[in-house]
């Protein structure tokens, strides 16, 4: 971890115990060690395995990495609070996760995002200061101001590999029994599977640019000019039962996305649903249609619907997701990630247009074990209008489980992942294929958390 970092942060936890030791209640006289001692420490420790098995004869590829996070959270001092998260990863073991498959000129992708997108081959130096904040809390009230992690329907942490998205701005959120509120304005982030910090323009395009309409490669990355993020949620609980959120997020000089989810929940039966609509702010990120985010011709509308019964232990669901003709679901994967009910791990519609989703689920969960089996129907247009990564239509299946250990072994969890995703079109080049569709992934988690 940069010394640099851990000085000032201590330098800003004095201050703030300077402030304490001569304005504090002096019935309690409370030092600055007190508040020190009095914080509270946690953190994880975690191991995960990967392996893609692509079909016939394409590069498969396997990793192991090992990391670890420390969270430290200062005492409170009328309602404020001093926050600092550290997190380092490491490879253990892998095979060339750089070897170019000849057929394709490309090389691992799953496995890459358990380390340094940025810099591939470096499995070393991936150290990352998480959270910096302040924090206030009164009654209802909260409001941060730092590095910190975000939990939206559209952006959140997303912690399904090493490290979670990240974001430094400054958030406020009000929550009661029957009303929620979300303010945020965020500048800067550092997305999952990345170690530096970026303006949020320049973090757009971090990952895969995808493709132009033509086929050619998409080249937006550090040609987006954006001065931030900023989110508005608002939830309101209409009766014990029925509840509607609306999200509003606004990529500054990019695009705006409107959410919309009324929800009904009576502990057996639940239904919900879901309005996505998005437009292009101005040109999209950048005048030229060749190297601009959100293309202004596009207007995308998009619905999500699930019906789901849960008796005794067992969960059934089945979601259905539909993004009209004319627009294209597109919202930065370096910021944000699929929000419609039909999401499972390593399937979203981020991308497409014109297209269509089915998930079936079923979860049996008590207090230690979880099990869920989930198949994820893909029906993606083969126009690149529509389809921005240029991926087959596919039929996906997810075997996840997970298990919390008691005894000896509290606070260690682990998750077994399994997927298996098959084109149902014919004839697909192996571009289309390679870490697309047509293979077998396995991923097992260890999480020790204290």
């Amino acid at each position: 971890m940069n010394v640099m970092r851990i000085s000032l942060f201590m330098a800003l936890i004095l201050n703030i115990g300077s402030v304490v030791a001569q304005h504090g209640d002096t019935k309690t006289n409370h030092k600055i060690v007190d508040y020190l001692k009095e914080g509270h420490l946690s953190g994880q420790i975690r191991n995960f395995t990967m392996t893609t098995i692509n079909s016939g004869s394409l590069n498969d590829y396997i990793a192991n990495a090992i990391g670890a996070s420390i969270h430290y959270e200062t005492a409170d001092w009328k309602g404020f609070k001093v926050g600092l998260n550290g997190l380092f990863v490491y490879k253990t073991f892998s095979n060339d996760l750089l070897e170019i498959d000849t057929l394709v000129g490309k090389s691992a992708s799953y496995e890459l995002q358990l380390f340094d997108l940025e810099h591939p081959g470096n499995y070393t130096d991936l150290d990352r200061l998480e959270e910096l904040y302040i924090d206030y809390n009164h009654q209802h009230w909260n409001a941060t101001i730092g590095k910190m992690e975000i939990e939206t329907p559209i952006v959140n942490k997303h912690d399904g590999r090493m490290k979670p998205k990240v974001f430094l701005g400054i958030k406020s959120e009000y929550d009661s029994d029957k009303f929620g509120l979300f303010l945020g304005w965020f500048w800067k982030a550092s997305p999952r599977s990345i170690t530096h910090w970026y303006n949020i323009g320049d973090a757009i395009g971090l990952y895969n640019n995808g493709c132009l309409p033509d086929g050619s490669p998409a080249e937006y990355h550090e040609h987006i000019s954006s001065k931030g993020l900023g989110i508005l949620g608002i939830r309101h609980a209409i009766t014990s039962k029925v509840n509607v959120e609306y999200w509003n997020y606004h990529l500054d000089n990019i695009s705006n996305t409107i959410l919309i989810n009324p929800a009904y929940d009576d502990s057996t039966w639940y239904f919900g649903m879901m309005y996505l609509n998005q437009m292009a702010i101005r040109h999209g990120g950048n005048e030229n249609v060749e190297h601009t985010f959100y293309n202004p011709s596009l207007k995308t509308n998009g619905v999500s619907a699930q019906i789901g019964y849960t008796i005794n232990k067992h969960e059934f669901e089945i979601s259905g997701t539909h993004i009209f003709k004319g627009g294209t679901f597109i919202f930065p994967r370096e910021l944000g990630m699929d929000p419609f009910y039909t999401f499972i791990s390593r399937s979203q519609m981020e991308g497409s247009g014109n297209s269509t989703a089915l998930t079936l689920r079923y979860k049996y969960s008590n207090k230690k074990l979880q099990i869920g089996t989930y198949w994820n129907r893909m029906l993606l247009s083969n126009n690149l209008t529509h389809n921005k990564y240029d991926i087959p239509s596919y039929d996906q299946f997810n075997f996840d489980l997970s298990y919390k250990f008691s005894k000896e072994l509290e606070g260690l969890e682990m998750r077994f992942l399994y997927v298996i995703r098959n084109s149902i079109w014919k004839n697909t080049t192996n571009q289309q294929t390679f870490n697309k569709v047509d293979f077998n992934q396995f991923n097992l988690v260890f999480n020790f958390n204290f």
